[in-house]
């Protein structure tokens, strides 16, 4: 676990790791989940009202960059359309190795969502995690959340 002191050090480490095009996108720490100013933050703490009337898909685990095995759990925090939570895992060459579905929060506030993902790979390679909420409006409004993870799948 990564331990963040201030915005500047998170602003820092959040454009090395997830490179320009991902960083412009990149929600606040407290909705990361992970440690703000020494203490670990709630990826559904909503004290600020940030999440209010917000839709919005957060993964927080496993981290970017992790080195994961079939079966590897992912956890997060969402708020959707009628509570759904899709994902897919993507190999390096974007054939799709996995994908599904679970919950989360819903109409009612944001909520935990988390589900385990079997795959199969024969060499170690990058991959994609992208977990996301799917646009019940065909465009209206804001758009849905999606959260891209960049893993290392091992065999």
């Amino acid at each position: 676990m990564i331990r963040i002191i201030d915005g500047t050090t998170r602003t820092m480490l959040l454009a090395a790791m997830l490179g320009a095009g991902a960083f412009l996108s990149a929600q606040p720490a407290i909705a990361l989940g992970g440690w703000v100013e020494g203490e670990e933050a709630d990826a559904c703490g909503n004290d600020d009202g940030a999440f209010d009337e917000a839709a919005f898909v957060i993964a927080t685990e496993p981290e970017a960059g992790e080195r994961v095995e079939s079966g590897f759990e992912v956890a997060g925090c969402s708020r959707s359309f009628e509570s759904n939570v899709q994902w897919k895992l993507l190999a390096r060459d974007g054939a799709v190795l996995a994908s599904g579905n679970t919950q989360g929060g819903g109409v009612d506030g944001p909520g935990d969502f988390s589900f385990t993902v079997p795959y199969n790979v024969d060499a170690s390679q990058i991959g994609h995690l992208e977990v996301f909420a799917e646009d019940p409006s065909d465009g209206e409004g804001f758009p849905p959340g999606r959260t891209v993870l960049p893993l290392v799948l091992k065999p």
